[in-house]
């Protein structure tokens, strides 16, 4: 499974430099329609199944996939607003819209996984069960497979871009396959004569979606609220800066996070002896390689070293 997702992402960036910042926008457009047009399937056949076998498991199930729907979305407006052009208003361009979005998805999940557990409680109260069959079972595996595929399939992409959107999007995929296996599980208790199993499971997947949903809001908050970069990001850029000739340390580094487009700030450490405009030249060449390798907008403030090393 893994290796046909490969084969089906090697296809795609054939012969293209992801490094570009249009390519990697391709990528994940791609990535979320495929995402999006894949949940919107998944969900209906769960929700018709659902229904035709009164399983409250599996139309918690297809919630959850129809919630990985608007995660989707969230994914491709991100990478749409990304390519829309800075303005007067928004000089650092539209990328957080995606943080909004997640917050919004994040309530609705809340909510959702409230209502089934209500509903689950209903039904084991009123002895109300689901009525299964191996042709629904049948289904549920097929479901299992294809978000399966879905999940590598979109991990690749995400390494590939260093995306961490898209690799959340892949987590979306592999929640609801394991989600799914629950309800596979709450389909063969009940055909077994295990009824209340279908209304129990669907109170842990509608506590599972909670959670994810209280995990999507937390993100998002956090982002909006000018949340530390990862320590890996960090430690990329200083690494980048001190590639360039005539740096000798870099300090004060600060990472302003937009979305896909980031504003970096960084102090360098050159020879207090250099003229200005060797100085000057050696910040340019230290903005130039980074924001070439993070695509992104690099400000650089120039220390003497000798200046430095007497104050300490």
């Amino acid at each position: 499974m893994k290796h046909f997702a490969s084969l089906i992402v090697e296809t795609i960036i054939k012969n293209r430099d992801l490094r570009k910042p249009a390519e990697r926008r391709r990528i994940g457009i791609i990535e979320s329609w495929v995402s999006l047009l894949g949940n919107t399937i998944l969900a209906l056949f769960k929700l018709l199944f659902g229904l035709l076998t009164n399983s409250l498991a599996l139309i918690a199930d297809a919630a959850h996939s129809a919630s990985d729907i608007f995660s989707s979305l969230v994914v491709l407006i991100g990478f749409i607003m990304a390519g829309k052009k800075a303005d007067s208003e928004h000089p650092h361009g539209h990328g957080r819209t995606e943080y909004l979005a997640g917050l919004i998805i994040g309530l609705m999940l809340t909510g959702a996984g409230g209502s089934f557990i209500y509903s689950a409680y209903s039904r084991l109260s009123e002895d109300i069960f689901a009525n299964p069959s191996i042709a629904s079972m049948i289904m549920v595996v097929v479901v299992i497979i294809l978000k399966e595929l879905m999940y590598h399939f979109s991990a690749r992409l995400g390494q590939l871009i260093d995306s961490d959107t898209l690799e959340a999007d892949a987590w979306h995929h592999r929640s609801d396959s394991l989600s799914s296996g629950l309800v596979l599980v709450a389909l063969a208790g009940g055909y077994f004569g295990f009824y209340s199993l279908d209304a129990l499971l669907g109170i842990a997947i509608a506590l599972f979606i909670i959670y994810t949903g209280f995990k999507i809001m937390r993100r998002s908050y956090s982002k909006l609220l000018g949340a530390a970069p990862n320590y890996e990001l960090q430690q990329g850029v200083v690494k980048c800066v001190r590639e360039v000739d005539g740096v000798i340390d870099a300090h004060r580094l600060e990472i302003h996070d937009y979305g896909s487009w980031k504003v970096i700030t960084i102090h360098i450490e050159v020879n207090g002896h250099l003229s200005l405009e060797e100085a000057h030249d050696i910040a340019h060449q230290v903005e130039n390689h980074v924001s070439s390798k993070y695509h992104c907008n690099t400000i650089v403030h120039l220390d003497p070293a000798e200046k430095l090393s007497s104050q300490e």
